[in-house]
C-alpha cells in the first residue's frame, strides 16, 4: 500500500498534500481577492479542470525575507513549486506513517477483542504479552 501511496503521491496537486498533512485546503487558498478573476492563474483554471484545487500560495520559508509569508503561485518559479512539492511530500510521508501506526494499534486492539469505546492501547498492550 506505502508503494501506491508513493506512486498518488508524485500525482496529487500541493493543496492535497498539505490537507493530507494536516493543514486546511482554506489556509492555502489564500485571500479570494489575491487572484483577480482573469488574471493568470485564473484563467488556468478555466483551462484546465486539473487546476481547480491549484492553492493560490505556497509555503515560502526556503527564500530569503520573510519566511512566515506564503508565496503567491501567480509569482512562484519552477524551483518554488519543486522545493514546496518536495516539503509537501515530506509531510505526506510523515501523514502516512501516522496513519500507519493507528492502522496497526487498532488492528491489535480489534485482534484483541477490544470493541466501541475500550481504550485500544490496553488491548494492544495485553495482546503482545506486555
Amino acid at each position: 500500500m506505502r508503494a501506491t501511496l508513493a506512486w498518488i503521491g508524485d500525482r496529487l496537486p500541493p493543496s492535497l498534500h498539505f490537507l493530507l498533512a494536516g493543514s486546511t485546503a482554506a489556509s492555502l487558498k489564500g485571500d479570494p481577492n489575491m487572484t483577480e478573476h482573469n488574471g493568470p492563474l485564473a484563467r488556468l483554471r478555466k483551462a484546465f479542470r486539473s487546476f481547480e484545487d491549484l492553492p493560490e500560495v505556497i509555503p515560502a520559508s526556503w527564500r530569503h525575507g520573510n519566511a512566515t509569508e506564503p508565496l503567491s503561485v501567480e509569482n512562484a518559479s519552477v524551483d518554488d513549486l519543486a522545493i514546496a512539492i518536495v516539503a509537501a511530500n515530506v509531510e505526506l510521508s510523515a501523514a502516512i506513517q501516522r496513519s500507519s501506526a493507528l492502522e496497526k494499534l487498532h488492528r491489535l486492539a480489534r485482534e484483541a477483542g477490544a470493541v466501541g469505546t475500550d481504550r485500544a492501547v490496553d488491548f494492544a498492550l495485553e495482546r503482545e504479552g506486555h
